[in-house]
């Protein structure tokens, strides 16, 4: 959906040597509803597209032509951030406000809108999560907050699927400490936000089938079922990168595997892509599993399994120096059936294999109640009660 009102309503501000510091506001703290987007039907392919392409990695040409991912432009069409299981939150932009529905992505930080600047065209450099554009100073609302003149970017080239996605406005990006996008450099809408909440953390309560919350400036305990459990982030990473080291899951050989990795924590990204070994071992651990090997040996499962899946837990190392187990219900992992094989389900977690990256999305974050310190730059994790599961 494009944001079209917003040039009539805002000074046409073009960056120049940057932008002026936001005004003096009370300590604030505000939650942000978020809901999934209802018109896209699931498509595990570009999920698996999508996440690829917006971590570095090219897709297999194989892939592209077994699953006919050229779009009308002859480039890769993938879905931005994966849309249909992608949340939502309605944000106001200018005055008056006009409602946008905008994608909350820790993965990415710039923030942007479609707009009547927009060309929908090709461009190889954009990924679904980033565009090229002008960038106007605004005010923004967020759940009642509001902040002045914050840079809103109204994208000029955007991937032409963005032109089909009515659910969809722009993005917010909450990356811990990833450089805009935008040229000459400005603060990012987190570095915006940081100085003018009650406590410098926001957290993520994520539901399956069901609207989450984003809370900012202060941590809902009431949300989680124990204490969060803190993790450092990767000093020299801009992302949310933090470690893990102990690795089990339910089943005939229940072990700790120790194997340290590292995890970005990303609400832009739908699948969970765990380290390959690890990977490989839980789903071995399941009967019946198959490999496709049109998709780099993707892992699928019986369907009729699906609720019996076995739970993946890690073992974390508590600042009160006792050990806390997270568990992800098997159940959480099933992403949904094969197209052409409907018997077959797709694992919702996969294999890094070749990714250099290791990404827990949604499929994982919304079985926790996850936090984030923007000022230690932590990540604290804790079980929660899921009332989905029968």
């Amino acid at each position: 959906m494009a944001y079209s009102a917003l040039l009539g309503y805002i000074d046409e501000i073009r960056l120049s040597s940057g932008f002026p510091l936001p005004a003096k506001h009370a300590a604030s703290a505000f939650s942000l509803p978020v809901r999934k987007t209802q018109s896209s039907k699931p498509n595990f392919v570009r999920e698996w597209a999508a996440a690829r392409q917006k971590w570095g990695k090219s897709i297999p040409e194989n892939v592209v032509s077994t699953f006919s991912l050229i779009d009308e432009n002859g480039l890769v069409d993938v879905k931005p951030l994966g849309s249909d299981d992608i949340y939502i939150a309605d944000i106001q932009v200018g005055s008056p406000p006009q409602t946008l529905k905008m994608a909350i992505d820790t993965g990415s930080a710039d923030m942007w809108v479609q707009s009547t600047d927009t060309v929908y065209r090709t461009n190889e450099e954009v990924d679904g999560t980033h565009a090229n554009g002008v960038v106007y100073l605004d005010t923004v609302r967020l759940g009642g907050f509001v902040l002045h003149d914050a840079p809103v970017q109204s994208a000029e080239i955007i991937a032409p699927r963005f032109e089909r996605e009515t659910e969809l406005s722009g993005i917010m990006g909450f990356a811990k400490s990833l450089p805009s996008n935008i040229d000459p450099p400005t603060p990012s809408l987190l570095d915006r936000l940081r100085p003018l909440l009650q406590n410098p953390v926001f957290s993520v309560d994520l539901h399956r089938n069901a609207s989450g919350t984003f809370d900012f400036g202060h941590i809902n305990s009431s949300r989680a079922s124990e204490n969060l459990t803190w993790l450092q982030t990767n000093p020299d990473s801009p992302h949310w990168d933090v470690a893990f080291n102990l690795t089990a899951w339910t089943g005939s050989r229940r072990v700790w595997w120790q194997h340290k990795f590292e995890a970005t924590i990303d609400t832009g990204t739908t699948l969970m892509f765990m380290p390959a070994d690890l990977a490989k071992m839980y789903w071995y651990d399941v009967p019946e599993m198959r490999i496709d090997p049109r998709l780099q040996n993707a892992f699928t499962f019986p369907c009729d399994l699906a609720n019996s899946l076995p739970d993946l837990m890690f073992k974390l190392a508590g600042d009160d120096g006792n050990e806390h187990v997270l568990t992800i219900p098997g159940s959480y992992l099933n992403y949904g059936p094969v197209e052409e094989d409907p018997d077959y389900c797709w694992g919702g977690m996969q294999s890094a294999e070749d990714m250099e990256v290791t990404i827990f999305g949604d499929m994982m974050l919304k079985a926790l109640f996850v936090a984030f310190d923007l000022e230690n730059h932590r990540v604290g994790f804790a079980n929660k009660h899921l009332d989905d599961l029968e």
